[in-house]
């Protein structure tokens, strides 16, 4: 029952952590309707991205557009209107340009990064609204592994002694 809630306890914490960790992986591009000449464009533009991450592209207009390497490195193929791109992962770092090939002036830009690439908005990260707190899902993760530890040591604790354990300890020596 001890290494049941110990596991449980390890186990819990890394899967409020892995999420976190995915989500920085796939980054969303979106095609939309923008003004002037195309009335399309690519958004946001440019993606930054970092190495070994992928882009996926959602046509959110009429009419139907790839994106497409400008070198022939990679391409989505058609995305219709409403649908979702495959996948395009980038293991190298460095600067992509591409284009919609149904429509050739649509350009974008594609840029890897090596390290963290940092959002050009950044949320600004405040302390809990308790003054220092860690936030949520790190004090979740530290409060379930406190839980579990002292759920082991209460059933330790509470354990029965087997035949012939501390028999030399008997409390009116």
């Amino acid at each position: 029952m001890r290494r049941l809630l110990l596991a449980i306890a390890i186990v819990l914490p890394a899967l409020l952590v892995v999420p976190l960790a995915a989500s920085a992986a796939s980054t969303p591009a979106r095609i939309v309707d923008c003004p002037g000449t195309p009335p399309w464009c690519f958004s946001p533009n440019p993606i930054q991205i970092t190495v070994g991450s992928t882009v996926t592209w959602t046509n959110a207009t009429g009419p139907t557009h790839t994106a497409t390497s400008d070198t022939g490195a990679w391409t989505t193929g058609s995305i219709a209107p409403g649908t979702t791109s495959a996948a395009v992962t980038f293991p190298t770092a460095g600067t992509f340009p591409y284009h919609c090939a149904i429509h050739p002036s649509m350009t974008g830009t594609v840029i890897v990064s090596a390290a963290a690439a940092a959002p050009s908005s950044a949320p600004v990260r405040r302390l809990a609204s308790g003054g220092g707190g860690p936030q949520l899902p790190i004090g979740a993760a530290l409060l379930l592994l406190g839980v579990g530890l002292l759920a082991t040591r209460g059933v330790r604790r509470d354990r029965p002694h087997r035949a012939g354990e501390g028999i030399d300890k008997l409390p009116h020596q």
